[in-house]
């Protein structure tokens, strides 16, 4: 596996961490600073997800159903 802190000129931790994207946090705290799933900064990563602003905005289109578009096709649109 490449080193890539041998390669970067600074590291993007604190960029990754930054809580307008709960997604992006929760990854890097767990995948990338190997934090356990239960350590409190893991958690509150992973509740904040539901919350975030795109989450939101992708589940204002579901359908009260549970669908986005089409109820016989429930798996598209993709994206």
């Amino acid at each position: 596996m490449v080193n890539w802190k041998a390669i970067l000129q600074e590291s993007p931790i604190d960029y990754l961490l930054e809580e307008d994207n709960p997604s992006v946090r929760y990854f890097t705290l767990r995948d990338i600073l190997g934090k356990e799933e239960r350590d409190s900064e893991v958690t509150a990563a992973k509740h904040a997800i539901a919350d975030s602003p795109i989450v939101k905005k992708i589940f204002q289109k579901q359908m009260p159903n549970g669908y986005w578009n089409n109820p016989a096709n429930p798996y598209l649109p993709k994206y």
